[in-house]
């Protein structure tokens, strides 16, 4: 089975599409035939949410339509289509790919409407992040659905950690927390919680002390006893869930009950509902050591078995396995559409293409308008004063 897996970059320090590339190199080496293909027109940038899709596709936008162009192509050799990231393709494309199409979103249910839900009729499975969300892509529309964990990648642990050192070994971090706490889904807990515990190691956007290094991430964990994970609605769903047990922390983790269907809940990780229980329970644990180091051993041992990146990797060709046995109909080519597409939409290409100029100026000129109305706003009544 050959998978051509579409992922999304962006410009950033730590090079996205690299770290794309490196994974599926691992992949490969382990015997999956994956290889990878830019979801990013170019120049790549932010993630094209779905009102942005459909407006670039219905006046043919150029950068858009090379980058599928290159997917189709890719494709004609492939068994299955891979998008990794849920991101933008637009259905009517979708439809015409010759392979085997899978959409795989993390952004549920927070970014449903502008990435997910939208689109997700048009592949052939669907594989959900979130557990607490595969039934909700049945009432998309969605023809399969299946859980899909997210799982933890070569880079977020260290493999030489052993079950003597989760056993008996020194950790001197009591609480550490990688979270953004700008959200307005989970700003109010994460305060509540930190309140509690003002020596809790907090990294991320909206924290005193900023972002962590990402080389500093997994020493970081390495030295931590118990890990808290909250979401900011349904889930579990992050890379947190995952990482944190592979490390030898002990999670305690809210979306208790979804919980359950990823890791023994009181076994292998530690689950809560409120923030007050959450609170309690690291209290319990940093004071009941042996019980922590208990439940860490057999998270880490849980995680390193079945959600390691080649263990989850082989969840999705399992679902293929399953769901993809059905002869795919046959399609008028996805060549052929955007040939199509083109030629339809070249009027509104070239109207675009002349106005964007004029765009272009007004957009500049917006800031000093609204900033020359300030002015006039707040001085006219001085004016107004020195008449009178």
């Amino acid at each position: 089975m050959r998978i051509l897996v579409g992922y999304h970059h962006y410009r950033h320090p730590t090079d996205v599409r690299a770290s794309y590339e490196r994974w599926l190199a691992r992949l490969r080496e382990a015997g999956i035939h994956a290889y990878g293909v830019s979801l990013a027109p170019e120049p790549a940038g932010r993630r094209l949410d779905w009102p942005i899709i459909e407006e670039h596709w219905r006046r043919g936008d150029r950068a858009l339509l090379r980058m599928y162009e290159e997917v189709a192509r890719q494709a004609e050799d492939f068994d299955v289509f891979l998008n990794y990231n849920g991101t933008s393709l637009h259905p009517d494309f979708v439809a015409q790919l010759p392979t085997f199409n899978v959409y795989a979103c993390w952004d549920d249910p927070e970014s449903s409407a502008l990435l997910s839900r939208p689109v997700a009729f048009a592949y052939d499975l669907c594989m959900v992040g979130n557990v607490a969300e595969v039934a909700r892509y049945r009432e998309w529309g969605a023809r399969a659905a299946r859980f899909w964990p997210m799982g933890f990648h070569a880079d977020d642990y260290d493999p030489s950690l052993t079950r003597d050192q989760i056993l008996g070994g020194e950790r001197d971090v009591d609480i550490a927390l990688l979270a953004e706490r700008k959200s307005k889904f989970r700003r109010q807990r994460l305060d509540a919680f930190v309140a509690a515990f003002p020596a809790a190691h907090c990294f991320g956007l909206g924290w005193p002390r900023g972002f962590l290094a990402e080389a500093e991430r997994v020493p970081l964990f390495q030295r931590t006893k118990v890990g808290p994970n909250f979401h900011n609605s349904t889930g579990p769903i992050n890379l947190r869930t995952y990482s944190l047990p592979a490390n030898g922390v002990l999670q305690v983790c809210d979306n208790r009950a979804h919980l359950g269907e990823i890791f023994r809940v009181g076994e292998e990780v530690v689950g809560f509902d409120r923030v007050d229980e959450a609170i309690d329970l690291c209290r319990y644990y940093l004071a009941h050591d042996d019980e922590r180091r208990r439940i860490a051993l057999a998270g880490w041992q849980r995680a390193l078995r079945d959600y390691n990146e080649v263990a989850v990797f082989g969840r999705l060709i399992d679902a293929v396995r399953e769901i993809g046995a059905q002869t795919k109909a046959p399609t008028q080519g996805a060549s052929l559409l955007l040939a199509n597409q083109r030629r339809r939409t070249f009027w509104q290409r070239l109207r675009y293409r002349a106005t964007s100029p004029f765009r272009l100026v007004a957009g500049r000129a917006r800031p000093f308008a609204r900033s020359a109305q300030r002015r006039l706003s707040s001085g006219w009544p001085r004016l107004e004063r020195r008449k009178k």
